[in-house]
């Protein structure tokens, strides 16, 4: 047992009276303690659902990603794409239809890197089940990751890669029955110091959470919404509130429902779907909407463009598509 990680539970943990928040350094030294192992799994536990109890706060979260930052690999970090995007909640109502707006980005000449995870039993679909369909084979190492970025302008590593601590740390909802502080911190990695960072989020609040971290991190712009399902997929059958922060200040734009109609859950969740919308054999009234309104929020964020000069780039972008090629080909 760790007797200095102690000091650490028994101060978010002493009650409501005794307890109090971590600071910036204290959550630094406690996250990278348990990340590299050097606690004991009750300890570990206790830790995590503490905080789940109560929620983080920004400034302990800020604390969080920097211990994070510290254990990405070398070979990681020496990845050099200009948009990063975390892909962790998966879907379940509808298929990932951001992952078409990704490749639009990628096709237009920036370098996208993707990373998510997948948590056991869930029943949702994620980005690394769908990507090789698209045209994006699947890569389990830093420098496969680092050819098919070169090659392909766009590449997906499981976090697995990324950073296996904090996987192994999103795994464990399977034992809790609920998730941790890492699925948070997942999403705010950025392990690339990517120029700009997309996260997705859904319950309500945590994109303003979200913001007041991004703040913190000055190197890099960062794009936070609440998404379709906690992915990074706008859903204009509602107004989505975009935070986007620049050099530790924030501006938040409203991207108005473009849609009257609200979609039914797909009944299959069939990727090829996807593929036939791409090459323009079928319509798809939510996938048209998702793809359209996420490209325009990742080119506001990625071209700093207005809402109206993002709609008519994004416009332009799907009717210039090869329908010939698969999404992730080029």
């Amino acid at each position: 047992m760790s007797q200095e990680f102690s000091q650490y539970i028994k101060i978010i943990g002493k009650g409501q009276k005794g307890s109090r928040s971590l600071t910036q350094e204290e959550a630094f030294t406690a996250m990278k303690m348990l990340l590299a192992g050097e606690v004991t799994g009750d300890q570990r536990g206790a830790f995590l659902m503490l905080l789940r109890t109560r929620e983080e706060t920004p400034d302990e979260v800020i604390g969080f990603v920097r211990a994070c930052h510290e254990l990405i690999p070398a070979e990681i970090k020496a990845l050099k794409p200009q948009v990063d995007i975390g892909c962790y909640a998966g879907k379940r109502r509808q298929l990932p239809w951001y992952l078409l707006s990704a490749a639009l980005l990628a096709k237009s000449g920036k370098k996208v890197f993707l990373h998510g995870a997948h948590e056991p039993g869930s029943g949702r679909l994620y980005a690394s089940h769908v990507l090789p369909t698209l045209g994006l084979p699947a890569v389990e190492s830093a420098s496969a990751a680092k050819s098919q970025l070169d090659t392909q302008g766009v590449t997906y590593l499981d976090l697995g890669i990324v950073l296996p601590p904090l996987n192994t740390l999103i795994k464990l909802r399977e034992f809790f029955g609920l998730r941790s502080c890492a699925n948070t911190l997942a999403r705010l990695l950025n392990p690339t110091a990517a120029p700009y960072c997309v996260q997705g989020v859904y319950h309500m609040h945590l994109d303003h959470k979200h913001r007041h971290v991004n703040e913190a991190f000055r190197d890099y712009a960062s794009l936070c919404f609440r998404g379709d399902g906690g992915d990074p997929e706008v859903n204009s059958e509602r107004p989505t509130e975009l935070f986007i922060t620049r050099l530790g200040e924030t501006e938040m734009p409203v991207l108005p429902e473009m849609t009257e109609k609200w979609a039914m859950k797909d009944r299959e969740m069939d990727i090829d779907d996807m593929l036939a919308f791409w090459r323009g054999d079928i319509e798809h009234q939510y996938g048209a909407q998702a793809v359209h309104a996420t490209l325009v929020a990742y080119l506001m964020l990625s071209e700093a463009q207005s809402q109206d000069e993002a709609k008519l780039q994004a416009r332009s972008m799907w009717e210039q598509r090869d329908k010939a090629a698969l999404p992730f080909q080029f």
